[in-house]
C-alpha cells in the first residue's frame, strides 16, 4: 500500500476519494504528534461534506455509534423528547442497520434521512478511545462494507496506527502520512496575535521564525503554537530603545525561539541552560583526554549544532533569564531587559565592568577586549573589587585566560592568587561579611548579574575550591563583628525585649538577622540573665518567647548546635536564681524558663540516667 507525504498529496487524494461511492475502503491519516493531522483533514473536507466524530472517551461500540447518531444529527436531542426514550435505544443499539423495524418509525425515518452515506465519516482522536483495537474496527468496518460509507480515521500515534494496520489491513485501502504545514500554520498563528504591535514584531521576523523551526527538525505544530505565545510575551516586556536595533531584535527573536522549540521538545533541561559558556571548549578538553573512549556528547552542543546563524552557547540571553522564562514560565521585566543591555549590541565598554567586556570577547574588538584586560588587571592588583559575584567572575576569567596562554600565567599560580585576594580583603576589613538568611549566598551561587562563571571541564575543582574559601572568609568576616553584635543584643535583652526577639528568632516580617546564626554562645550565660534580669518585668516573657522561638523545630540539632550547652546553661542559671528568691519573685522567674529547654533538659537528665544504668 503506498503511503503519501505532504498536504498537496492528502488534498488531491481525499478530492479523489471523496467522489467514490461506497469505495469499500477506509483512509489512515497518520504523522509526527502535533503535525496538525486534523486540522489537515477538515481543511481538505468542507464542513458540509463531512460527519466528524471524536472517539476521546468512548467506551463501547453502542456509544461509537450514538457519537456517529449525534455528529449526523445534532438537533436529535429535541427528538429524544418525540421517542421518549430515544437515547436508550440508540445506546443500546447493535449496530446502525439494526435500526430498522427496531425502534419508532419517526425515529428510524430520521436516522435513515440523515445516516445516508453522502458525507465522508472522519473518525479522530483514535488513541484517545477506551474501546479495544478490535472493536473499533469492527464499527468502522461497519460504516465501510454495510452502509457504504467513505471513511477517514486519524491517528495521532504512530505506534498504534501501525498497530491498526496491520490487525485489519483490508479495512484501510490507503494510509496517508502528512507532514506539518509549517508556513500556514505560522502564518495562521501570527494572525491570531491580538496585539497590533506585537503581531507587527512577530511577523517582521516570520522568516527567521520559520527557518528556525525547520532548522530544529521539530514537527509538531503545538510547540510552534506555544512559541508564537511566548515571543509576543517577550515582546511585551522590550523598551523602544531595544526594538528600534533590528540586529539586536533578530538575534533575539532566533535566540528565543531556537531555546523555545529545544526545551519544549524535551531535548534541553534546565542543567542544559546554566553555566553555558565555555560548554564547547571543556567537551572538546574531555574529547582531548579520552580519546580511545570519546565523552558523550552534551544536549547544548547537540542543540547549538543544529542552528549555524545562533549562538546557544552565550548570545544575547543570560542563563538566568532562560530558566526564569523557559523553566519557570516568567518573563521578569528588569532581567531580561538587562541581559540585552549587557550584550554586544548595547553594551558600552567605558560604562561597564570591565569583566562584562571580556565575557563578550567573540563580538568586540580586539582593542577593546585589550583595554577591559588592562582595567581588569588594575582591578586586581589594587583589590579594588569586594562585590563576591564579581570577584568570581574576574577569578574564573583569569583561570580560562592563563589556560589559554592569554596571560603569562599558569592555572595553578592563578588560582592561588585568587584565594589571597580573598585573603586580603578580610585581613583588612574590606571583604563583606556573610549575609544572615540562611542562602545567603544566592545571589551569587550559579552566575552573577545574569553571566554564568566561566569555569572549564577541567577546572572544576579549582573553583569549587574558590568558592569554598570565599564562603568560609566571609563567614569569618561576620565572627569578627561577633563583640559588637552581642553587645547590641544584650542591650536589646534589657531595653527592648521585643526587639530581641525579631532579631534572633524567625518570624512572619522582619529581617530577623540573627535566627539562624550560632552566636549566643558567646556569651556568658550569667551575663545574659543578669541582663534578662535587668529588662522591664513586663518584658521578661519577650526573652523567653525568643529563646523559645528560636530554637524551636529543632534547631538546637541542626543550625544552632553550636548554642546547646549554652542554652541549657541559661535554664541552669534560671533555675539558680530562682531558688535564691522566694515568694512571687522566685515564681516568676520559674515560670520564664524557655519550656523548650526544660523538655530539652529532662530528656538529657533520661538519657544519663539510661547510660549510667546500662554501665552498672
Amino acid at each position: 500500500m503506498e503511503k503519501l507525504s505532504s498536504m498537496s498529496h492528502l488534498q488531491e487524494y481525499l478530492s479523489y476519494y471523496t467522489t467514490l461511492t461506497a469505495p469499500g475502503y477506509a483512509v489512515l491519516v497518520t504523522g509526527d504528534w502535533g503535525t496538525g493531522k486534523t486540522y489537515q483533514v477538515k481543511s481538505c473536507l468542507p464542513e458540509e461534506d463531512r460527519l466528524y466524530v471524536s472517539l476521546f472517551g468512548v467506551q463501547t461500540v453502542e456509544q461509537l455509534h450514538s457519537e456517529v447518531f449525534a455528529a449526523a444529527a445534532p438537533t436529535m436531542a429535541k427528538a429524544e423528547k418525540m421517542v421518549g426514550k430515544g437515547s436508550d435505544i440508540v445506546a443500546g443499539m447493535k449496530g446502525p442497520w439494526a435500526l430498522a423495524g427496531a425502534i419508532p418509525s419517526v425515529f428510524n425515518a430520521v436516522f435513515k434521512r440523515e445516516i445516508e452515506p453522502t458525507k465522508t465519516l472522519v473518525f479522530d482522536d483514535l488513541e484517545r478511545s477506551d474501546l479495544e483495537l478490535k472493536d473499533v474496527l469492527g464499527a468502522i468496518n461497519s460504516y465501510v462494507e454495510h452502509l457504504g460509507f467513505r471513511v477517514v480515521v486519524v491517528a495521532h500515534d504512530e505506534r498504534l496506527a501501525d498497530e491498526f494496520l496491520q490487525m485489519k489491513e483490508k479495512t484501510f485501502g490507503q494510509s496517508i502520512r502528512v507532514e506539518p504545514q509549517i508556513e500556514d500554520a505560522l502564518s495562521h498563528f501570527l494572525e491570531d496575535i491580538g496585539s497590533p504591535s506585537a503581531k507587527k514584531f512577530a511577523s517582521d521576523f516570520k522568516d527567521q521564525v520559520q527557518d528556525t523551526f525547520l532548522r530544529s527538525k521539530v514537527k509538531s505544530l503545538r510547540i510552534l503554537r506555544h512559541v508564537i505565545e511566548d515571543l509576543t510575551r517577550l515582546h511585551g516586556v522590550l523598551g523602544e530603545e531595544h526594538l528600534k536595533n533590528a540586529d539586536a531584535m533578530e538575534d533575539l527573536t532566533k535566540t528565543f525561539v531556537a531555546f523555545q522549540i529545544e526545551v519544549r521538545a524535551g531535548h534541553l533541561l534546565e542543567n542544559d541552560l546554566q553555566n553555558r559558556r565555555g560548554a564547547r571548549y571543556g567537551y572538546m578538553l574531555r574529547v582531548h583526554a579520552k580519546k580511545d573512549n570519546p565523552p558523550e556528547t552534551p544536549a547544548l552542543i547537540k542543540a547549538d549544532d543544529k542552528y549555524p546563524t545562533i549562538d546557544l552557547e552565550g548570545g544575547i540571553l543570560n542563563d538566568d533569564v532562560l530558566c526564569a522564562m523557559l523553566v519557570d514560565g516568567r518573563f521578569p521585566e528588569d532581567q531580561i531587559r538587562a541581559s540585552i543591555e549587557n550584550s554586544a549590541y548595547f553594551l558600552v565598554p567605558e560604562d561597564v565592568a570591565p569583566w562584562k567586556v571580556i565575557s563578550h570577547f567573540d563580538d568586540l574588538e580586539d582593542r577593546t577586549v585589550d583595554e577591559a584586560m588592562a582595567r581588569m588587571k588594575r582591578q586586581f592588583e589594587e583589590r579594588e573589587v569586594t562585590s563576591s559575584g564579581e570577584m568570581l567572575h574576574i577569578f574564573c576569567l583569569r583561570m580560562m585566560m592563563a589556560e589559554q596562554n592569554i596571560i603569562d600565567r599558569n592555572v595553578e599560580d592563578v588560582f592561588k592568587e585568587n584565594l589571597a585576594y580573598i585573603d586580603d580583603l578580610l585581613n583588612k576589613g574590606a571583604l563583606p561579611a556573610r549575609g544572615t538568611d540562611w542562602r545567603w549566598y544566592d545571589e551569587f551561587e550559579r552566575s552573577y548579574d545574569g553571566f554564568g562563571y566561566w569555569v572549564s571541564q577541567g577546572h572544576e575543582d579549582y573553583f569549587k575550591e574558590t568558592w569554598g574559601h570565599l564562603i568560609a572568609a566571609r563567614e569569618e568576616a561576620l565572627r569578627r563583628k561577633f563583640p559588637k553584635i552581642l553587645n547590641e543584643l544584650l542591650q536589646m535583652v534589657r531595653e527592648n525585649p521585643k526587639g530581641f526577639f525579631e532579631a534572633v528568632s524567625p518570624t512572619n516580617n522582619g529581617p530577623n538577622p540573627y535566627a539562624v546564626i550560632p552566636l549566643l554562645h558567646e556569651i556568658p550565660p550569667v551575663e545574659f540573665v543578669n541582663s534578662w534580669m535587668e529588662a522591664p518585668r513586663e518584658n521578661w516573657r519577650d526573652i523567653q518567647y525568643a529563646l523559645e522561638n528560636r530554637y524551636s523545630s529543632n534547631q538546637l540539632e541542626r543550625d544552632l548546635a553550636p548554642e546547646k550547652d549554652w542554652a541549657l546553661q541559661v535554664l541552669k542559671e534560671l533555675e539558680r536564681r530562682a531558688d535564691d528568691e522566694a515568694g512571687f519573685r522566685a515564681l516568676r522567674i520559674k515560670r520564664v524558663r524557655p519550656k523548650i529547654l526544660v523538655e530539652l533538659a529532662h530528656e538529657e537528665d533520661s538519657t544519663e540516667s539510661t547510660a549510667a544504668q546500662e554501665e552498672a
